[in-house]
């Protein structure tokens, strides 16, 4: 069983963050594995799940759905609880901010919290992708096919990047420093043209984005940090105080923080030693 965080080829870098690779077997088929807390987070690209199922669960109404084996998926919007078969296989292709876009050509506002069928939009090669994904005899080589496919599909726009485009990635990387008049101006653009441009790269606006990164990373310092108290976390992240914190949680997890690190010790990756670096 692996959980862990893969570079793609250094081309894909400045494309794609990550193949988060997830492959979880568990023996004892009478107990349901456990459910994941899936809060808001910053995230877009490809879910491809090469063994097993897995539905999403909104904690709000009950209603339980599947995903596709694979899917795109836009800037969540709401809290989710995922539910996982006894083996499951996912390879997760994390895009940096905005390049999905670049991808799809397809307004990112029209798939927030959206899990699209692939097939739709990328037609039968990614089918056919998915099914060499699925006779592949090891983690290394489903990625070098996700690598050749990505490079190939990706050549269209890589002398096309502006100035807008490299913005979602400088608020995921540092959502504390956002400021609305310096973005825009690293943007060239006027404040009104950079947040409608942004919306359709990212799917929402520029300052909804920056506290949806922040929250993130509050709540993943304290994944790692366990030991480390709540106000220091808040303003290691940019919070002004620990009341600030408390309000993104109960919007962007549905929960207060204390509570939903509790759910998070029953993620089923739990038992998995996450690689703390990526793996080449």
């Amino acid at each position: 069983m692996i959980c862990k965080r893969f570079l793609p080829s250094p081309e894909l870098r400045n494309v794609i963050r990550e193949y988060l690779t997830i492959h979880l077997i568990f023996e004892n088929k009478a107990i349901p594995p456990p459910s994941k807390a899936y809060p808001v987070h910053p995230e877009e690209g490809i879910r491809f799940v090469v063994r097993g199922t897995l539905y999403s669960e909104n904690p709000e109404t009950g209603v339980i759905e599947k995903r596709p084996d694979i899917s795109i998926f836009g800037q969540p919007a709401y809290r989710q609880n995922l539910l996982i078969s006894h083996e499951y296989l996912l390879i997760h292709v994390r895009f940096r901010p905005g390049m999905l876009y670049k991808l799809l050509k397809i307004p990112m506002t029209e798939i927030v919290n959206q899990n699209i069928d692939a097939s739709l939009i990328l037609s039968n090669e990614i089918t056919e992708i998915y099914e060499q994904l699925v006779e592949c005899p090891d983690y290394y080589a489903m990625h070098t096919i996700l690598n050749n496919y990505f490079l190939q599909k990706l050549k269209q726009f890589h002398n096309d990047i502006q100035p807008v485009d490299k913005i979602g990635a400088l608020i995921f990387n540092n959502p504390q420093d956002f400021k609305l008049e310096k973005t825009a101006t690293q943007a060239c653009l006027s404040f009104r043209q950079f947040e409608k441009r942004f919306a359709e790269l990212v799917g929402v606006t520029p300052k909804y984005f920056a506290r949806v990164c922040r929250f993130y990373k509050a709540y993943e310092l304290k994944e790692l940090h366990q030991n480390l108290d709540w106000l220091s976390v808040a303003i290691r992240t940019g919070y002004n105080d620990y009341q600030h914190l408390v309000k993104d949680f109960k919007e962007f997890a549905g929960v207060t923080p204390k509570i939903l690190i509790k759910e998070g010790l029953n993620n089923p990756e739990r038992g998995v030693q996450m690689a703390s670096d990526f793996i080449l």
